[in-house]
């Protein structure tokens, strides 16, 4: 059986929502266990990994294969910098002392984006002209 072009962007996109709801099923389970029932964090370690790597592997992918994300000027970047670094710095001043991860994992977060989106739209522009 042939597949035509809408049929199989339909069933990419109910796929798409499909992993979104799991998504979203994963993480609110993650927090119920969590917050509700006062898990442990190590117990549930595992999932918190996979569903890590399930949502960044999603966002590197669709941007990277599909090259639709915008690549954000320098002045973007820095500007969503600072509002995450500001963001976490003030969250996590109320539970601990340590701002590392208010520092560097905003730095990570807009440079991996940073440079998908642009891998990505290279990729896309490069298929164009091929």
């Amino acid at each position: 059986m042939k597949f035509d072009e809408r049929s199989q962007q339909v069933a990419g996109y109910s796929a798409m929502i499909m992993l979104g709801l799991t998504q979203i099923a994963l993480g609110a389970m993650l927090m119920i266990r969590l917050y509700v029932f006062d898990q442990p964090d190590e117990e549930l370690r595992d999932i918190q990994i996979v569903l890590l790597g399930s949502i960044v592997g999603y966002f590197v992918f669709r941007s990277f294969l599909g090259g639709i994300m915008p690549v954000p000027t320098a002045k973007q970047a820095v500007l969503a910098y600072f509002g995450m670094v500001v963001f976490l710095f003030l969250v996590l001043s109320l539970w601990t002392t340590n701002i590392l991860p208010a520092i560097v994992g905003p730095a990570i977060a807009v440079g991996g984006y940073w440079i998908i989106a642009a891998m990505g739209r290279r990729r896309v522009e490069r298929e164009i002209i091929e």
